[in-house]
């Protein structure tokens, strides 16, 4: 979907008057089996007063304010006035939404610890067969079970009550991304990626890169590329970065790696041809087959740019 399509689809959620849609508030279960998120939700009853409550958060931040759209890339950085935008198809959001299209065959919480542990909570803004989602990833501030830790007290009935005596469920005011027309606005990249399990599709992006390394020739001591970048979030955007590009897949791109790296002076090794892998300078070499190092035509200073837009 071009990025006019986006601006049309946020232009079209800005436009919506959601004081005629009706709200749903879910919670969302999630376990982990063979590396693959399985999720499950339960409905929460809420009345008139939390719903308004609902639907001016999502105004307020979805439809309060003009946002500059860019596509998610695994290198952004958020912005307060950015949001990123990436299919529904491309994450795990449909097999929630599927888990919530059962509708009354879901089960509603009617017991507080129902509410413990849950993953994340998602506000349904629906108007005849049109639905806007909103998502919230539960973290240690608004898990039920760790409210008493803030040491929050209630004034009820005319005296203050000591917060372990009340069951407690705290809502965010901001939500992490929102859900529509088949495309997701990600207001918190940090925590879309981390509730949408990303992290184990970079990891697979990452092996996908390992493997196509060992098979092109170019490269000794491979292994150690994989050891450097592990588990560590930074490097697997870096890996998932480097496989989206492509440029490592480019004829003679690598050559021309090689002979620009020795022009400028930059230190990897190489041996008969191939690119030889160091500890050392494992980070320069991740940049460069990503094409992160560039140079400024203007005045000739070189730069180191994860983040880049091609000019057309």
């Amino acid at each position: 979907m071009s990025n006019k399509a986006h601006k049309t689809t946020l232009k079209a959620i800005k436009a919506i008057d959601l004081k005629k849609w009706t709200v749903t508030f879910w919670l969302v279960k999630r376990y982990m089996a063979n590396h693959a998120a399985h999720y499950s939700v339960l409905r929460v009853n809420t009345d008139a007063k939390l719903q308004k409550r609902l639907k001016g958060y999502v105004a307020n931040q979805l439809q309060g304010k003009d946002f500059h759209l860019a596509e998610y890339d695994f290198n952004n950085a958020d912005g307060d006035d950015t949001l990123f935008t990436i299919t529904v198809d491309a994450t795990d959001f449909p097999k929630v939404e599927a888990a919530i299209n059962a509708g009354f065959d879901n089960a509603i919480a009617k017991e507080y610890q129902e509410l413990l542990n849950s993953w994340a909570y998602v506000v349904q803004l629906e108007h005849g067969n049109d639905r806007l989602y909103a998502w919230r990833k539960i973290s240690t501030l608004t898990q039920p079970k760790k409210v008493q830790s803030r040491q929050a007290t209630f004034f009820v009935e005319h005296k203050l009550v000591d917060v372990e005596d009340k069951e407690v469920f705290l809502i965010d005011p901001r939500f992490d991304f929102f859900v529509h027309g088949g495309m997701i606005f990600i207001a918190n990249k940090k925590e879309f990626e981390t509730s949408m399990n990303f992290r184990e599709g970079m990891k697979a992006k990452a092996a996908e890169v390992i493997q196509n390394f060992n098979e092109s020739g170019h490269f000794k001591n491979v292994d150690l590329i994989q050891k450097h970048v592990g588990d560590n979030m930074h490097h697997l955007r870096k890996m998932a970065s480097i496989l989206k590009a492509g440029y490592y897949q480019q004829p003679d791109y690598i050559q021309r790696m090689i002979e620009v790296s020795k022009e400028e002076g930059w230190e990897l090794k190489v041996e008969d041809g191939k690119v030889v892998i160091e500890e050392e300078t494992i980070d320069l070499l991740l940049k460069l087959l990503n094409n992160d190092r560039l140079r400024s035509p203007i005045n000739n200073e070189i730069f180191d740019a994860a983040a880049k837009a091609l000019v057309n």
